[in-house]
């Protein structure tokens, strides 16, 4: 009897202890982030409940490729190096290489597709301090040490939004290219995602102008547990061929042809920072200069309920009692 009681316990101690770690993801809501009103989140319209949620309180939204389905996220993942915030995968933890490219006329030519094969790796916990973040349209995440962020164990309903690419469709265009709007011609335009992720300011009088809309292509990975990971093939289509001379077309060969990888996103960059972004290579230096805001991707979750594991182990130690007697 003392032996299933003490295994009881440990077992409660080890989901407790889950609880409690820290990790490279990040609470996106209003508070902690700031300030708020910031007039960064979608209103109604197009969230079909008003007044929506214009300052972005509940997080990173998302609409489903048939405009219908919005869904929210309240926490976002990153891939910081191990030591400055990052996990045991260190910058690794969100990884993607290009495992095809086709070329206009044969290596060496302009590209006008590509693929990414894109793993997520839930690697917490983090056990060191990470950078405060921003993005393009003021909003902070600033650090509060290492207790300012507790995990409850497996990444939920995961999505990866690639803020270097754009709709097949180009449904959202901004009305002006102006800030905090990027327009990098040729497109790399997205061809499997799942959703389109919110970016800009709200589309109210009282906002910043130009407004926002649901621009940025996602792909939805499931849910990680703690030291598991998720795959997806990420494709990608440039209608008008991509030159030799583009940056980007240096990355994407450097990539396919080594395995380099060419997804970031580190703590210094809040939700998405930035779009359109360019594609980078990940050269494994905790925070790059030369990456807007460290980041070429998103990737955003949920978490469970509060108390679920401690109810899980209370219901062990409740089945295990039951059959002492």
């Amino acid at each position: 009897m003392k032996k299933i009681i003490l295994l009881s316990a440990i077992l409660i101690s080890v989901f407790s202890i889950q609880l409690s770690l820290a990790a490279p993801s990040l609470t996106i809501t209003k508070p902690p982030v700031i300030p708020n009103p910031s007039w960064t989140g979608p209103g109604s319209p197009p969230l079909p409940v008003p007044p929506g949620d214009p300052h972005a309180e509940q997080g990173q939204w998302f609409v489903d490729r048939g405009g219908t389905i919005f869904t929210n996220r309240t926490h976002e993942f990153y891939d910081n190096v191990t030591n400055f915030g990052g996990g045991y995968m260190s910058c690794t933890a969100i990884f993607g290489f290009v495992s095809a490219i086709t070329y206009q006329g044969g290596p060496g030519t302009p590209i006008t597709a590509f693929d990414i094969d894109a793993t997520i790796f839930n690697d917490i916990p983090a056990l060191s301090p990470w950078a405060s973040g921003n993005n393009s349209h003021d909003e902070q995440r600033l650090y509060n040490g290492l207790e300012d962020q507790k995990m409850e164990g497996p990444l939920l309903d995961v999505k990866l939004a690639a803020e270097f690419s754009v709709d097949d469709t180009l449904p959202y265009f901004p009305p002006a290219w102006v800030p905090p709007y990027t327009d990098r011609q040729p497109y790399i335009v997205a061809k499997n995602h799942d959703q389109l992720a919110w970016y800009c300011w709200t589309d109210d009088p009282e906002a910043q102008q130009p407004p926002g809309n649901f621009h940025v292509p996602t792909w939805d990975f499931g849910s990680i547990p703690m030291g598991g990971s998720a795959n997806r093939i990420m494709s990608f289509a440039i209608p008008t061929p991509l030159p030799v001379t583009d940056p980007r077309y240096t990355v994407i060969t450097n990539s396919y042809y080594t395995g380099a990888d060419v997804l970031i996103n580190r703590t210094t960059s809040l939700k998405i920072s930035d779009w359109i972004e360019d594609i980078y290579l990940d050269t494994g230096v905790p925070y790059p200069d030369e990456v807007d805001h460290s980041s070429d991707v998103s990737v955003f979750h949920n978490i469970p309920e509060p108390g679920m594991f401690a109810g899980i182990a209370l219901s062990i130690l409740a089945f295990l009692r039951k059959f002492m007697k």
